[in-house]
């Protein structure tokens, strides 16, 4: 395999997504993507320290010897002349602090979702964007999924008509949104910003279109109702639970512990069995939270429908409560002459055409399915590859910034007991 020009990167969070999935896959496919990781920064010197050793040791495997640097100041990361390109997956509310001075330094920049958690913030970001003319790229992981991709190039081709309407279906097993940092809307916007801003990403990208008016019920359900009586964390507790995400020999946890086995097998552990996540230093570095504890104040399902401008209507499904499973999430979409009805977990697209009159299932799947998001982090590398070659990414700020206008009127709309949102109303929309 061809070597390329090596890029260095810096990474500003030394957290899950940072460093142990886009950093291990970059490590992994060093040699046909090129990206060096060079410098790590997080103000937790104890996950520095293990983010330094667990990637070093990543690219000794691929028969790359480095010395990365670790800086508990993102600034100093930024000023570093050995990194290139800059990837962002901080706190979502600490997005803001750093992509400024990152976009400002000229280099390129990555921006994981969702972008921000106040909209001013978003808006901020793409000023300074056209004050530098230095665009970002941002990781919205469907558009880099290879069956997603086929099944939009499938809408665009006219194979189901002109499109009419769009059903996104996510019923997941993400007790972790109350287990974790998640689960203080300040910190992350909660489910409805981490999660659904996918969601409302992929309406905005298949329809080609902007939303008009929104209407959104939701909230806590009864099952994560709040219970003051349970102990605050999984490791205090003795009860039996189906969400504990500490280790047990009697039961079988879906929890975050066990969530990166995959990703780190070569220790045989998960990262949050390290120090710095075991024993963390503050409350937004627990991962045990317990999910009855009512200091939660986030929403865990929610119902949602948009009205676009040229007609095409929306609706979002969403509970983070449901069971693992290969359908946990599904896109129907319905055109004028067909519909294509898509598995993420598998990659298989189910289209009937020509008004009912041909069937055909799509194995739209590749040979990274297996991979983290579905071999998205994967496509997604040779997308920023090319960002950093001069092409044009495929999400882009104003991407960020229209979902997270939706995510703020949807949480409006259920907050007013399921109103009629009209975008018009929702601020700094004037891009």
């Amino acid at each position: 395999m061809e070597n390329k020009r090596t890029i260095g990167v810096g990474i500003i969070g030394a957290g899950e997504r940072g460093v142990y999935t886009i950093g291990a896959r970059m490590a992994e496919r060093v040699d046909s993507e090129g990206f060096v990781i060079e410098a790590v920064a997080d103000v937790n010197e104890r996950r520095l320290h293990e983010a330094k050793e667990f990637l070093e040791k990543r690219y000794r495997e691929r028969g790359r010897s480095l010395s990365i640097s670790i800086y508990t100041d993102f600034q100093q990361l930024i000023d570093d002349p050995d990194v290139e390109l800059i990837l962002i997956t901080s706190y979502t509310a600490k997005h803001i602090e750093s992509a400024i001075p990152a976009l400002r330094s000229k280099k390129r920049v990555y921006l994981d979702k969702p972008i921000a958690t106040r909209i001013e913030d978003s808006y901020r970001i793409i000023q300074i964007e056209k004050e530098e003319g230095n665009p970002l790229i941002m990781g919205f992981t469907r558009r880099y999924e290879t069956p997603w991709r086929k099944a939009y190039e499938l809408v665009q081709s006219g194979r189901i008509g002109s499109l009419q309407m769009i059903l996104l279906r996510s019923v997941i097993p993400y007790s972790r949104y109350l287990q974790r940092w998640h689960r203080n809307r300040e910190l992350s916007g909660g489910a409805l910003n981490d999660k659904a801003s996918h969601h409302f990403d992929v309406f905005n990208w298949f329809s080609g279109s902007n939303p008009e008016i929104v209407q959104a019920m939701g909230g806590r359900s009864s099952v994560f109702a709040p219970d003051p009586s349970a102990p605050s964390r999984c490791r205090e507790c003795d009860r039996v639970c189906p969400y504990r995400v500490l280790p047990s020999e009697s039961i079988s946890e879906p929890g975050v512990f066990h969530t990166l086995e995959k990703e780190y097998s070569e220790q045989k552990t998960s990262i949050f069995m390290q120090p710095s996540w075991f024993e963390p230093e503050s409350e937004n570095d627990v991962v045990d939270n317990c999910v009855y504890d009512p200091g939660a104040d986030i929403f865990d399902h929610a119902m949602v429908h948009i009205s676009y401008e040229n007609g095409v209507k929306a609706s979002l499904f969403l509970a983070i409560f449901g069971p693992v499973a290969e359908d946990q999430e599904t896109l129907e979409l319905v055109g004028s002459a067909g519909r294509i009805r898509l598995i993420r977990n598998s990659g298989q697209i189910d289209v009937v055409d020509q008004f009912g009159a041909r069937h055909e299932v799509i194995d739209a799947s590749d040979s990274h399915i297996d991979s983290s998001h579905n071999g998205a982090d994967i496509a997604l590398l040779k997308d920023i590859r090319g960002f950093c070659e001069g092409h044009m990414p495929v999400a882009r700020s104003h991407d960020g910034h229209l979902s997270l206008r939706m995510v703020h009127s949807v949480q409006t709309a259920i907050e007013r007991g399921g109103a009629t949102i009209p975008m018009s109303e929702v601020p700094f929309g004037d891009l």
